[in-house]
Formats: structure tokens, C-alpha cells, sequence
């Protein structure tokens, strides 16, 4: 009776096992895209928001290469609204988009949105940030620039040049963007490497002030006015907060480089030229103009062409000494 009832609990655990792991491999398959014909391509771009002269570019760079190649294409605006960006995806679904490009504002909240299009066989590609889903998966590939490598890139400038001014310690404060964004998370997490490989990073703060330049000028104030100035060196995770750290720094009286070492990211011509005056240490481009390859990469899904999961756009460290070599990047 025993060795009956062993056999049967083992064919049920059997049994069990082997439902699940049918799960698993439906799970894990990848979705099967339907690509339109390349003369009925219509494009849905949602945009996380247009609050900054990056997504402006961005946006009317997309509506442009369109324009060029004869495609037609949806633009929205979620404001920066999690909520308004998925109903922004379902209005493009409806209004006949057959191809999504998402700008996403947070990488969680954005999944909904991607199963929407995921039902439909809709490819997507995300463009500029991220989603913590699947490639191949839950959207087909992500072209952007590398983050963390950028974030890396302003911390190694920050500690070569706190070493040759001669500083021990170097007390830095980080002003960050929309916290949610994997371009927050990513460009943190390269400033953080950057900083365990210096070993004398000191954080004084570290403070969002969602991409705003006014907000980063309030929010530096603050951290001056807190610390009485024992600043060292300031990294905005984009132009825009950068020159509104500077604004801060200048009504302080402390200069930038012989003061404090400022350093953002973007490449903004407005930047480009802080730099050349001195108002600015450094940024690390990332360009927004890259509608081109988004537009090759569906090109290559129409045609059959196997996409890779990730594409990284090349970007650029600029200071003083480069700013000259590589002012046509800017925007």
C-alpha cells in the first residue's frame, strides 16, 4: 500500500513539474512581431514629456527623418504622466499605429503599455530609456545611449581633476533627474563606479531635480546654503541642471573650477559655450539626434532582418580642451 502510494505522489510531482516547466517555455518565448509592409508603415512616437530642450530636439528630429523617408507618423506628449503615457499608447494603437517607439518616463510603469502593443504583435522599440522588460519579449530592442557609461565618464573627469588640483577628499553633490527613469538609475550608477574606483569621494547630497534647470538652481542653493559652500565639485545628470547649478554657484560667489568642478550631460551648445566661458567643467554627450537609426532598425525588422536587443548610440566626453573638436555633436 505504501510503495502504491509513493509511486502515485512521484507521478503527481512528475506531473506537476512538468506543467510548470510547459509554463515556463511559454513564458519565455519570444513574441512573434507582425512588421507592415514598408508603403503602410505608420509610426506611434509616445514621448515621456517635452519639459527640456533634449526632448524638443528629440521629438522634432523623429517628426523630421519621417518626413524625409516618407513614413507616416503619431506624436503625444505624456507630460510625464505615467498614466497619460499608457493611454497615449492605446490612442496610437486605435488611430492605426502599426510600429511604437517609446520614450518611457519610468521603467516599471511602462508595462502595461508594452503588453498592449505585445497583444496586437505591434513591435516597439525603446528609444532614449528603457523598460525592465524583456528584449525580444516585451518589446523588440532598446537604442540609446549607454548611461552608465556616461555617469562613469563625468566621475572620472570629477576625480582627475580634484587629484590634480590636490584634494584628499573631494565632497560631491549629485543632482539627478525624474527619479524612475533608467537614465537616472544607469547615469547613478556609472557615477557611482566611477566614485569606488576614486576612493575619496565624500556625498554631501544627492537630490532629483527632474531635469529642470530652475529646480536645480533651487536645489543647489539649498545644499550651498546647508553646507556653507564646502562643496567640491557638482554632477547634474543633465545640461540643463547643470547651467542651473551654475546659475546657483555664480549668486554664491564661488567659480566654477577654481571653486567647484561642475560637469553634466547632454552636450548642449548652450553648455559647449559654459564651458569655453568657464561656467561649466564638463559634460558627457548624448545626443538626441539619432531618429536615423531608429528609423534603419525598422527598416530592418520590415525586411526580415534579425534586430539586435540592444543598440548603443556613441557619445562623447567634452571639457575645455575638446570643446572645439567636438562642438558640431552639440544641439
Amino acid at each position: 500500500m505504501k510503495k502504491t502510494l509513493l509511486v502515485i505522489l512521484s507521478m503527481v510531482l512528475i506531473g506537476v513539474c512538468a506543467i510548470a516547466a510547459l509554463g515556463a517555455g511559454k513564458s519565455a518565448q519570444s513574441t512573434k512581431w507582425i512588421w507592415p509592409a514598408k508603403s503602410k508603415l505608420f509610426v506611434g512616437f509616445s514621448q515621456a514629456d517635452l519639459a527640456s530642450t533634449w526632448r524638443d530636439v528629440e521629438t522634432k528630429d523623429m517628426q523630421a527623418v519621417a518626413k524625409k523617408k516618407g513614413y507616416k507618423i503619431a506624436v503625444t506628449n505624456a507630460k510625464g504622466d505615467t498614466e497619460q503615457q499608457i493611454s497615449d499608447v492605446e490612442s496610437l494603437l486605435a488611430q492605426g499605429c502599426n510600429v511604437m517607439v517609446i520614450v518611457a518616463i519610468d521603467a516599471d510603469a511602462i508595462q502595461p503599455a508594452l503588453d498592449k502593443c505585445k497583444a496586437k504583435g505591434v513591435p516597439v522599440i525603446m528609444k532614449a530609456r528603457g523598460s525592465n522588460g524583456k528584449p525580444g519579449i516585451d518589446y523588440v530592442s532598446s537604442i540609446m545611449s549607454d548611461f552608465v557609461w556616461e555617469g562613469n565618464q563625468a566621475g572620472k573627469w570629477i576625480a582627475n581633476a580634484a587629484k590634480k588640483k590636490g584634494l584628499k577628499t573631494v565632497r560631491v553633490v549629485e543632482i539627478q533627474g525624474k527619479v524612475g527613469g533608467t537614465d537616472v538609475r544607469d547615469r547613478g550608477q556609472g557615477f557611482e563606479d566611477a566614485a569606488k574606483e576614486a576612493g575619496n569621494f565624500q556625498f554631501v547630497a544627492t537630490q532629483p531635480a527632474n531635469w529642470s534647470r530652475s529646480q536645480a538652481q533651487e536645489v543647489t542653493q539649498n545644499i550651498l546654503q546647508s553646507t556653507g559652500g564646502k562643496v567640491d565639485a557638482i554632477y547634474c545628470q543633465n545640461d540643463e541642471m547643470a547651467l542651473g547649478a551654475s546659475l546657483a554657484l555664480q549668486a554664491a560667489g564661488l567659480k566654477v573650477n577654481k571653486d567647484v568642478f561642475l560637469v553634466g550631460v547632454d552636450g548642449m551648445y548652450e553648455t559647449f559655450k559654459a564651458i569655453k566661458a568657464g561656467a561649466v567643467s564638463a559634460t558627457v554627450t548624448c545626443s538626441p539626434k539619432y531618429a536615423g537609426l531608429i528609423f534603419e532598425t525598422i527598416e530592418a525588422g520590415m525586411a526580415g532582418k534579425k534586430i539586435a536587443p540592444k543598440i548603443a548610440v556613441q557619445d562623447r566626453l567634452v571639457d575645455a580642451t575638446t570643446v572645439d573638436k567636438y562642438y558640431d555633436l552639440g544641439f
